[in-house]
């Protein structure tokens, strides 16, 4: 009998620390980087061929500096970044002219095609590229996917958000971005 409270006891202590860790790492939440306040890596990478007409075959982080930017991580097989896509386009048709938005396929090794039915898919017209090796995601510090870095004008970061990205998140930081 004894034995049996001790393990029950056990059973409910792990469960406790599961559900106490579920709802501690709620998509919403914003987890410090060590980049905020500080300038972020300077990056190149290849674009899906739908962009290169506009921006060519290749983007360079460095040449877009002087305008605030919208970095989103993302994966052709990422649940949240299908809910997230359409949000993200929505904003960038109507902040387009103030803020850049740039997606980075990464976590997707070899997708390619994945990727670029990820972009048709949701008509993304925002410059998007790919990160076959990670290289990127990890000099960001990635998580996982997906997620979204706010960069100022002046290369520093702003804000990262972990996880899918809200209308009103998203909303928000932009308007903190161009004060």
């Amino acid at each position: 009998m004894r034995r049996l409270i001790v393990v029950l006891a056990v059973i409910a202590a792990l469960g406790g620390l599961f559900a106490w860790g579920l709802l501690r790492g709620r998509p919403d939440r914003n987890i410090s980087s060590n980049l905020i306040g500080k300038r972020v890596p300077d990056f190149e990478m290849p674009l899906h061929r739908r962009y290169w007409q506009e921006y060519g075959e290749t983007f360079s982080l460095a040449s877009y500096l002087g305008k605030p930017l919208v970095v989103n991580f993302w994966a052709s097989w990422c649940t949240p970044c299908f809910r997230e896509a359409p949000v993200l386009e929505a904003l960038w048709k109507q902040y387009q002219d103030r803020v850049l938005f740039v997606g980075i396929q990464t976590q997707d090794r070899g997708k390619t095609a994945a990727g670029e039915s990820f972009l048709e898919r949701f008509s993304l017209s925002f410059p998007n590229g790919i990160d076959d090796n990670s290289r990127i995601g990890v000099e960001y510090g990635l998580f996982g996917v997906p997620e979204t870095f706010f960069i100022r004008a002046d290369g520093t970061l702003a804000y990262k958000q972990i996880g899918e990205l809200t209308p009103q998140v998203l909303q928000q930081q932009l308007e903190a971005l161009l004060r």
